[in-house]
């Protein structure tokens, strides 16, 4: 988790040369050592990782459950993955007699939901427990946290949960970047009606499992993966491009297949290339109508790109005559004239000749030569059609 006011704790971890595991300890200072007030960080890091195997006690168990019951809400579940969920739905078996009195937590869980930060403290505090979270140097409990109180307080406040009503309204945005990643299929389930997407599988040469796909007609489908940002910090979010895929059924197990990537720069769709551009580098969305903007903008694009693809005559003007072709490059760009030479199309020598800036927008394919281009859209047009 990264807070400005965790690190000159963490700076003096490592002037002290103290590598300390990430790890959030809880107990109950009562039953661990009911005679010792902690009155400094060191001593907190003693009795977080020297426990006792006489169980927990009733208030750790009590501040566990109420973690368990909201983490495994279901209402709150946008702001949890699956391994936070899946680790305090299990959590309720280390309640025995047995088990070592201090419960210990992955800080991992906490870089991934800034709420699960904030439940734990609240619970620690609530049920007159302590913690000790090693990752940033900092000791909690009803009465005292060391060492900047006020900071981390003011923070605590500042954290809300998330629900699934607030993400579908954009009035919240994702918890992390797993959670942006996830949206896109939210939304696209939330409008299926309108724009047709469903999870299911197709048969084609290329076929990789259960995918987002639309069926526009008898003929022709479409997948779509919406890529989140990867030139963003750890902690930003954003989307970087869409990418879809055009499918042409040819026979039962074979396709010809167009890949068609529109990038997002700063908040706006590329899709128009002398409107939009071509290429852009994505912002970082930090208020949830940037969110808003961007799905709308990709809502009216498949709206549209539906309509191009209404008959093979149609796709064939957009993607190799039309706007569609500067979306598409490296060797996409061979599978885009292959389907032309699959309708026989009148122009198929003078796209050859104009494909070449495309092809070289890949640095895979910078030595490529007309020639070679003819020899691999004859190649990938006979792999379909043999």
């Amino acid at each position: 988790m990264s807070h400005p006011y965790f690190i000159s704790n963490l700076n003096l971890i490592i002037l002290k040369g103290i590598k300390m595991p990430p790890l959030f300890y809880i107990w109950d200072a009562k039953q661990h050592h009911p005679d010792v007030q902690i009155n400094d960080l060191e001593q907190a890091e003693y009795y977080a990782t020297h426990p006792q195997n006489i169980g927990y006690s009733d208030n750790l168990e009590q501040c566990l459950r109420a973690i368990i019951k909201i983490v495994t809400d279901p209402e709150l579940s946008e702001n949890f993955d699956q391994d936070i969920i899946d680790f305090f739905d299990n959590a309720e078996g280390y309640i025995v007699p047995t088990q070592e009195n201090v419960l210990d937590i992955d800080r991992y869980f906490f870089e991934k939901s800034q709420y699960l930060y904030k439940i734990v403290v609240e619970a620690i505090i609530k049920y007159d427990v302590v913690g000790f979270d090693a990752g940033a140097y900092i000791f909690f409990s009803k009465d005292n946290i060391f060492p900047k109180q006020t900071s981390i307080q003011r923070w605590l406040d500042t954290v809300q949960p998330i629900t699934k009503d607030q993400l579908s309204q954009f009035k919240a945005l994702p918890a992390n970047k797993k959670k942006l990643a996830d949206f896109y299929r939210a939304w696209l389930m939330q409008y299926r009606e309108k724009i047709k997407f469903t999870e299911e599988t197709k048969k084609n040469q290329y076929n990789n499992g259960v995918c987002l796909y639309r069926d526009l007609n008898e003929a022709i489908y479409e997948k779509i993966i919406i890529l989140t940002a990867s030139n963003l910090s750890k902690y930003e979010l954003g989307y970087s491009k869409v990418s879809l895929s055009s499918y042409i059924q040819y026979s039962e197990n074979k396709a010809f297949w167009i890949r068609r990537e529109h990038f997002i720069k700063g908040f706006t769709l590329q899709y128009i290339p002398e409107l939009h551009g071509v290429e852009g580098e994505p912002l970082a969305i930090t208020h949830p109508k940037q969110l808003e903007s961007i799905f709308k903008q990709i809502y009216d694009f498949l709206i549209y790109d539906a309509e191009q693809h209404k008959d093979l005559e149609t796709l064939n003007q957009w993607v190799n005559h039309g706007d569609e072709k500067y979306y598409i490059t490296g060797g996409a760009v061979f599978n885009r004239l292959a389907f032309a030479k699959y309708l026989n199309d009148p122009l198929y020598d003078e796209l050859v000749q104009e494909a070449l800036p495309f092809i070289l927008k890949d640095e895979y394919y910078k030595d490529v030569t007309i020639d070679e281009i003819y020899k691999e859209v004859e190649r990938r047009y006979n792999d379909v059609i043999s």
